[in-house]
């Protein structure tokens, strides 16, 4: 991966400052330690710029790179797996390339085939692309969102690029706090695209593009899919496809120029990667896991150490302790940018950091089935509440008043409390997804910050999402459609992307291959979830690969021990920060509100560990961005 951004006066076309994009640049330098380049059209008023991480063609692939006669110029940023077969696609149709790399066949794809070329890639990426004939901007992110890139248009100048900071690095542009994207962040656990916290800067959603010109900015998606869900089949019929092509994306998704390794967490997700690369490596494969201190008993590495042992190959592991974590949440906001209810977040970075310390560059990782097979405890939830909502709301209603009583709950059943009185299925969805109860987040916000926002715009965007999803299905089916292209891409690959690359290290993910996701979104929802057994066909396909044993277990992945230490040095730490009068917490929500959670989790009866991590973030990230401590403390 890399780093990629530009600037764009299409009102004015007046020449970009060449020192300001390159400072722009610098800023994210840990995306693409191996060099930069820049490209300038001072007739038009565009800059772009580029930070290389270099894994294929590492001879003849710099950037920014042009096209035959100097008319189109591209940054980009991942990997198109398929690019060789586009290749042979274009050179049939008279198409002449100079380098071997997978850039120079964007170029000639959007030359054959317009703001439609993204449609026929199958890989992680996001890209800026100037024509200078068209005298327009073209901008893409991949089909689920694996990669971010930003943007911001004001008083007819356009930025982009692949982190916020870089926009950031703008002295004329402005950083003010989105109080909309704040009540989504409280509700979703997560910012959802287009918005993002800095207000006026958005995010290109999965399958999305920007067109930029003279007349201002012009959205449109280039893969607008829904699958039509095939229930003819016979289980026999998808678990014999999904072998095929689990076997294909991973082989697919070894391609580099670079040594290679596995993020391993000792689960049936990651193991069957493992096993796979395994199969198609020449040597053994490097895995890399970590486990938390204080979490021994869900700790993954003795489990990932038996697996590596397993398929031969070389295992490193670390334990992350209170002290390391914490040490390192300064540094994890500033990388993340957008702060999520992802604990284990930080996890990605120290495996990262493991593998760049051993001279690797690529890690591929087991995300991806949980969203598409069903493997969160929210999918089954979704079916209790469809279930429930059969006999009406108000039946509903009356079952969740025993739960109610029952209090402290779990925070799952809390969330299922709060969906069972869901009106219809957007309600539903929002409800599900929302992390605490419309009433509870309303009580954390200060006066000031619930007048100013826009209470129905997360309803509106349940609608919108519901409304996309395929129809005449289950609202679970529906909801793993939703999943895959909303939170799947705004808190997890969104954390495993930003920390890998703050260790300069990509992340790919062979589970979300466009050709596995193709067919697991025909599947249907029984084949996914019945009863409690999660994931069934999944981990039929897996068992035909791996030992029975891990197919069965547990899910664990990289669990922290966050509950424990928010009753530790991080609570302590928390309580110290928003007894600051300037504080996040004092200036945009309820002091005692907050205070009062905290207390209550510090007690031991309550887990509020996931809504205490999202406050904390919070404050750590007004810290470091609205107050504007340098980014030398980072580097």
């Amino acid at each position: 991966m890399c780093g990629v951004n530009g600037l764009f006066d299409y009102k004015n076309n007046e020449p970009i400052s060449r020192d300001l994009l390159t400072r722009m640049t610098s800023l994210m330098a840990h995306r693409g330690p191996d060099g930069d380049g820049f490209y300038f059209d001072d007739s038009a008023g565009v800059g772009l710029g580029h930070r290389r991480l270099s894994i294929i063609d590492l001879s003849t692939g710099d950037q920014p790179m042009t096209n035959e006669d100097d008319s189109i110029w591209i940054v980009f940023n991942g990997e198109i797996y398929n690019y060789k077969d586009i290749r042979r696609d274009l050179e049939a149709k008279g198409h002449q390339f100079r380098t071997s790399s997978d850039t120079e066949v964007i170029l000639h794809a959007y030359e054959e085939y317009g703001v439609d070329c993204p449609a026929h890639f199958n890989g992680i990426f996001a890209f800026g692309l100037w024509d200078s004939q068209k005298r327009r901007l073209f901008l893409a992110r991949d089909h689920f969102g694996i990669l971010p890139l930003y943007y911001t248009s004001e008083g007819g100048m356009f930025r982009f690029a692949s982190e916020v900071k870089a926009i950031l690095g703008d002295p004329d542009y402005p950083r003010e706090l989105d109080l909309d994207a704040l009540n989504f962040t409280l509700t979703l656990r997560y910012c959802p695209a287009p918005w993002t916290l800095f207000k006026g800067v958005y995010k290109i959603p999965p399958s999305g593009y920007l067109v930029v010109d003279e007349n201002g900015v012009h959205e449109g998606t280039y893969w607008d899919y829904t699958p039509t869900i095939d229930r003819a089949k016979t289980e026999e019929d998808w678990i014999a496809e999904l072998r095929e092509i689990y076997d294909q994306a991973i082989h697919r998704q070894m391609v580099a120029d670079v040594p290679i390794g596995i993020s391993l967490s000792g689960g049936v997700d990651s193991t069957t990667v493992l096993h796979l690369m395994a199969k198609h490596s020449s040597g053994p494969v490097k895995a890399y896991t970590v486990g938390f201190e204080g979490r021994e008993d869900v700790n993954e590495v003795e489990p990932s150490r038996a697996m590596a042992k397993h398929y031969g190959a070389e295992f490193n592991s670390r334990i992350i302790t209170e002290k390391d974590y914490a040490d390192f949440m300064t540094r994890y906001i500033w990388h993340m940018e957008e702060p999520v209810v992802n604990q284990s977040a930080a996890a990605y970075y120290f495996v990262a950091q493991m593998a760049r310390d051993q001279g690797l560059k690529v890690l591929l990782n087991g995300q991806g089935p949980d969203e598409a097979f069903g493997g969160y405890p929210r999918h089954l939830g979704a079916n209790y509440v469809e279930r429930f909502r059969k006999y009406g709301a108000a039946y509903a209603a009356r079952l969740a008043q025993p739960l109610a009583k029952k209090m402290p709950l779990s925070e799952q059943a809390r969330r299922l409390n709060y969906a069972l009185g869901a009106q219809d299925e957007a309600d539903a969805l929002l409800r599900v997804y929302s992390i605490m109860p419309e009433s509870a987040r309303n009580s954390l916000l200060g006066i000031e910050t619930r007048r100013r926002i826009n209470p129905q715009l997360s309803h509106d965007w349940a609608r919108k999402q519901i409304a996309r999803a395929p129809q005449d299905t289950t609202f679970m089916e529906k909801m793993l459609f939703v999943d895959a292209r909303t939170d799947l891409a705004e808190e997890l690959l969104l954390s495993e992307n930003k920390m890998s690359m703050a260790a300069s290290i990509e992340a790919r993910v062979p589970y979300l291959d466009i050709e596995i996701m193709k067919v697991a979104e025909r599947i249907p929802g029984n084949l996914k979830i019945n009863g409690r057994e999660q994931k069934i066909i999944h981990k039929k396909v897996c068992m035909s690969y791996i030992p029975p044993e891990v197919a069965n277990r547990k899910k664990i992945g990289f669990t922290s021990a966050a509950d424990l230490w928010f009753r530790g040095k991080i609570g302590t730490q928390f309580l110290e920060q928003i007894a600051d009068p300037n504080s996040f917490t004092q200036t945009y929500l309820n002091r005692e509100g907050v205070e009062h959670l905290i207390q209550q989790h510090l007690s031991g009866r309550w887990d509020h560990q996931r809504v205490l991590f999202m406050l904390y973030s919070l404050e750590n990230w007004y810290r470091v961005f609205m107050e504007r401590i340098t980014e030398d403390v980072y580097s």
